[in-house]
């Protein structure tokens, strides 16, 4: 839950009004308009400061020491404490402030590090729901081996099936969930003497969660079997509301998926830890040694013989990131620094952070920055 400045917390860093105090109207006024969500510089002041926000909805990065930040929701006027770091980004698209100060007290620092809001965004989008059957399956059933370019969720209802997926088997029985994805052969027979019933769900979808359902049988519990009895029955019915319904119960399913995933891996042996905090490692020492060079998420799969979808999940877990853009960030946080040197074009900066073309190296640190590298050259100068 995101907390606002009126909560508790917060009165460790300052404290709000209903309305600006007096003494406020013999501040100095800037009116600003916050458009990036990352900051690599903060505010301090030997006396108070006091904000408002005029529009849209912004956050409030506070800390007492310069490092560990706290953020807040802004609400009412907000009096920010003596000596305390502080700097305030946009939630909406755009937002509006009126911050109050005594020129001769407000100083700026900067980072080690850029903090970048992180917005609460979708990770998993279904596309099309393709396809909801329930197969009942005889004694001796065998299938015909098939890859199909979408998602299938098998959901056993009743018996046992047997699935070969990509040469490798795997045994489900009632209550267990699979999920095939895109371009995996699979198969499904039945023994010579159990029958079974199981529903198949296909669909499109999109997710930013790496790979963690594939090749994985789930042991599942009511949950599942109840929301999966509400998706089947919001299709027995044809409505565009309907429709919809089904497609929020299968994400439903597959959050519950993920989530059952995730806990799975957070419980994992000391041995197997201690191999994934290894090979990150070695990874990311690896991308450190090599940021000038035009570094690929497939170079790292090479290097290190592992798969993307193995790469994916260790950065996922262990750095909640991608490896991709952990790569990004680290050329653009080099880049700036490069800047802040004043010894290097913009356009020798991208040719040596692996950058082929300048016009995508703009366009990225504009993204993370919020200003184009020229943009933060010349301030930086300004500032120099």
């Amino acid at each position: 839950m995101q907390k606002r400045t009126t909560n508790i917390d917060f009165k460790t860093f300052g404290d709000v009004f209903y309305q600006l105090p007096e003494q406020a109207d013999f501040f100095t006024s800037s009116i600003i308009t916050l458009y990036s969500k990352t900051f690599d510089r903060v505010f301090y002041s030997s006396s108070h400061c006091y904000i408002t926000n005029l529009e849209g909805i912004s956050m409030l990065f506070v800390s007492k020491d310069g490092q560990a930040f706290e953020s807040f929701i802004m609400h009412r006027v907000v009096q920010i404490t003596p000596n305390t770091y502080f700097n305030i980004v946009p939630i909406s698209s755009t937002s509006k402030i009126d911050m109050r100060y005594k020129e001769e007290d407000l100083k700026q620092m900067m980072l080690k590090e850029s903090i970048t809001l992180n917005p609460i965004v979708p990770h998993l989008q279904i596309n099309e729901l393709l396809l909801a059957a329930y197969h009942v399956r005889k004694e001796n059933y065998h299938g015909k081996g098939h890859i199909d370019p979408f998602y299938e969720l098998i959901y056993i209802d009743q018996g046992k099936i047997h699935l070969l997926v990509d040469e490798h088997e795997y045994t489900l029985s009632e209550y267990d969930t699979i999920v095939i994805y895109p371009g995996q052969k699979h198969v499904i027979y039945t023994d010579a003497n159990i029958s079974a019933s199981y529903l198949v769900i296909d669909f499109q979808m999109n997710d930013s969660f790496g790979h963690p359902l594939i090749d994985h049988i789930f042991h599942t519990d009511k949950r599942i079997y109840k929301i999966l009895s509400r998706f089947m029955a919001s299709l027995e019915t044809n409505t565009l509301f309907n429709d919809e319904l089904a497609i929020i119960y299968l994400k439903e399913v597959l959050l519950l998926l993920y989530q059952d995933q995730s806990e799975q891996n957070n419980v994992k042996n000391p041995m197997s830890r201690h191999f994934e905090n290894t090979l990150l490692n070695e990874i990311v020492v690896y991308i450190h040694n090599n940021i000038y060079a035009p570094l690929s998420v497939e170079e790292l799969c090479d290097q290190f013989s592992v798969s993307r979808s193995t790469i994916q999940g260790l950065f996922r877990a262990h750095l909640d990131t991608t490896p991709k853009q952990y790569i990004s960030d680290l050329k653009l946080n080099e880049a700036k620094k490069m800047i802040m040197e004043h010894k290097y074009t913009i356009s020798m900066i991208s040719s040596h952070l692996g950058y082929t073309n300048i016009h995508y190296f703009s366009r990225k640190f504009k993204e993370r920055f919020g200003q184009s590298p020229t943009e933060f050259a010349k301030k930086e100068a300004h500032h120099s």
